[in-house]
């Protein structure tokens, strides 16, 4: 009977190759040293059911892909289907959506008010931002687009309560928005270092 250990090893190079991701790569991405990935794919030691459980999701296979001895070429049954793109478009959606209501209240109160009130599609933009960060956080986790919204949000929220409130000129609201932006960029990079650094070595 074949080794349990040999078998789990050989898929692990194989889907790390089939990704075209280093040793390196893959250890950063699960905060472990490149030195516990190798003894992994060498069949010295075996990663515990939490971390392969995430390498399963890294890959886009069930955990029943590892312990299989031959991979079938076509249609295997242990390898789940992306929704990428279902992903995408049911967040335009949710951004289209956003933009039909701020379409429809300026209709309304232009037309029952006679009022231009264009600023509710200046509304609209942080409500876009923050529509894109819920799903890049949930579906995507990359946190430099993260940030990217983040400060999208940010900015246009104080630009629409500044148009909103014109009369007052209340232009200290963007000098504010200077210590936020550096928060947002700081937190970003320390989460991005924080993945990199302290590797976990393979328990024995």
């Amino acid at each position: 009977m074949d080794n349990i250990k040999e078998i789990i090893a050989k898929n692990l190079v194989e889907l790390r190759r089939s990704r075209k991701l280093t040793q390196q790569e893959l250890a950063q991405r699960l905060n472990y040293s490149d030195k516990a990935v190798s003894r992994w794919e060498h069949a010295e030691t075996m990663p515990d059911i939490e971390t392969l459980c995430k390498i399963c999701d890294l890959y886009g296979v069930e955990f029943q892909y590892l312990l299989q001895k031959e991979q079938p070429k076509k249609n295997n049954p242990y390898v789940k289907r992306t929704d990428i793109p279902g992903k995408v478009i049911t967040m335009f959606i949710a951004v289209c959506a956003v933009w039909i209501a701020a379409l429809i209240a300026y209709t309304y109160v232009n037309i029952i008010f006679g009022r231009n009130e264009w600023t509710l599609f200046i509304w609209a933009i942080p409500l876009t931002g923050i529509i894109c960060r819920a799903y890049n956080h949930f579906y995507f986790r990359s946190k430099v687009v993260n940030c990217v919204f983040a400060s999208i949000t940010m900015w246009t929220l104080l630009l629409a309560f500044y148009l909103q409130t014109l009369e007052y000129n209340i232009w200290m609201l963007f000098i504010m928005g200077v210590p936020i932006q550096a928060v947002i960029i700081m937190s970003t990079i320390l989460k991005i270092k924080g993945t990199e650094s302290h590797p976990r070595e393979d328990k024995k």
